[in-house]
């Protein structure tokens, strides 16, 4: 284990992160400093490189995660809340220290009963969603044959909560849509099932290695404690950096709450040093939690398998002839992110090392918040040539190893005939 710890320290040494560059994202926006818990930044504008000439949007396919929430789980918040009181009742609390304990219990008290739950910011990022795919492709929902959206969900409420206000929006628009939906267990196994395989044991090893390389818990300790000693012993089985780093956590989600509740800043308890650290080791978490990391086996790539075939089956159906205009799927960062990885797309076509997340440029924050989506839109002609798009997060993108036709469009076959690759499934037309 020693030999690893020192292993994973000389790779953080070797890959320097670039980090004037991210840092100036996260300047630009503390929010982003949260990550997996960032809520949603819809582009600055909407690009849309036209179609060939003749084509026209026809039909939509689409997986959205969840809107902005709570923390899954109340624990997120009282595991350390609870030990700042004990503290506190044991005298050991600066005036500093003590606020923050106050701004913890405020934040667990805004969970009771909604821990998992949609906020008010989540529905507003589906409703937008919503609107901008309207306005963008408004022919492709007033057709005279096609009229019927399919609409899914995952059984998680926040997901139902996001399926809810992401048809709001389009029923409104285009009140003439027929709705059919459906929630529950039996499509989580193409939604979110997650992945059978743990977490090597490495993730540990190599998180610890990074926050003991990079985090000084000097400062926060003597700030927060009137006897550090003394609370570092109390904390006990926490380490002490890997609490601070759950205290950071914790504060994540205050933004999600913001339009619900007068919510703390935990973030004014850290300087921008620390802050920063603590979003890199938060960064090479969610690397290996998600993306497909040399540590990880690409743990998730059977999620984005299944994702992958319900898309390709479900607009097979919609060529074939019937009404459906758009398959609405509400799933989670796992179902979402695994899809990209297993189409290893942008960011994502080779692995890395965990540790060397940020440096390969990739930010949780960018890759997937609050309400990440992606959308195949297609296209075709009068001679029934069928195009397609991809959309991630609303922007036009590409799948690296497979040559569009033009521009950002993609010959259905030529796509689908990727996919089936992909899946070891003969999908040539």
């Amino acid at each position: 284990m020693k030999h690893l710890t020192v292993l994973f320290t000389c790779l953080l040494l070797a890959f320097p992160l670039n980090a004037q560059d991210v840092r100036t994202l996260l300047k630009e926006n503390p929010e982003r400093l949260a990550n997996i818990h960032h809520s949603y930044e819809p582009p600055a504008a909407i690009v849309d490189t036209p179609a060939p000439e003749g084509y026209e949007p026809f039909y939509l396919s689409h997986y959205g995660r969840h809107g902005s929430r709570y923390h899954t789980s109340m624990r997120s918040v009282t595991r350390v809340s609870i030990l700042l009181d004990t503290l506190g009742m044991l005298g050991c609390l600066t005036e500093e220290g003590k606020a923050l304990r106050d701004d913890l219990d405020s934040l667990a008290r805004f969970h009771e009963g909604q821990a998992g739950n949609l906020t008010t910011r989540g529905g507003l990022e589906h409703q937008g969603i919503s609107q901008r795919m309207y306005d963008r492709f408004p022919s492709l929902f007033h057709q005279p044959v096609r009229n019927r959206v399919v609409a899914v969900s995952s059984s998680s409420q926040r997901c139902i909560q996001s399926l809810a206000n992401f048809t709001l929006i389009l029923s409104g628009n285009a009140p003439q849509l027929q709705f059919t939906v459906y929630a529950g267990e039996r499509f989580m196994k193409y939604l979110a099932p997650g992945s059978n395989i743990p977490l090597n044991e490495s993730h540990y090893t190599i998180f610890d290695a990074v926050i003991e390389q990079r985090l000084d818990p000097a400062r926060i300790m003597n700030a927060w404690f009137t006897d550090p000693w003394f609370a570092a012993q109390h904390i006990g089985r926490y380490k002490v950096r890997n609490f601070i780093y759950d205290i950071f956590y914790a504060g994540n989600i205050c933004q999600c709450l913001k339009l619900d509740y007068d919510v703390p800043d935990i973030y004014r308890y850290f300087t921008e040093d620390e802050l920063y650290t603590l979003w890199y080791v938060d960064d090479i978490a969610n690397y290996n939690y998600f993306a497909n990391t040399v540590e990880n086996l690409n743990r998730y790539d059977i999620t984005g398998q299944r994702v992958l075939v319900d898309i390709v089956e479900k607009a097979d159906a919609a060529l074939a002839g019937d009404d459906v205009v758009a398959n609405l799927r509400f799933g989670h960062d796992s179902g979402l992110m695994s899809l990209w990885t297993f189409l290893r797309m942008e960011g994502c076509e080779v692995p890395g090392h965990m540790a060397e997340g940020p440096d390969l440029g990739w930010y949780c924050f960018q890759q997937m918040p609050m309400g990440s989506n992606m959308q195949l839109v297609f296209y075709k002609n009068k001679a029934g040539d069928v195009i397609v798009k991809i959309l991630r997060n609303e922007v036009e993108t590409v799948i690296p190893s497979l040559k569009p036709w033009k521009g950002p469009y993609y010959k259905w076959k030529d796509l689908r005939a990727h996919f089936g690759k992909l899946l070891a499934i003969d999908y040539t037309l």
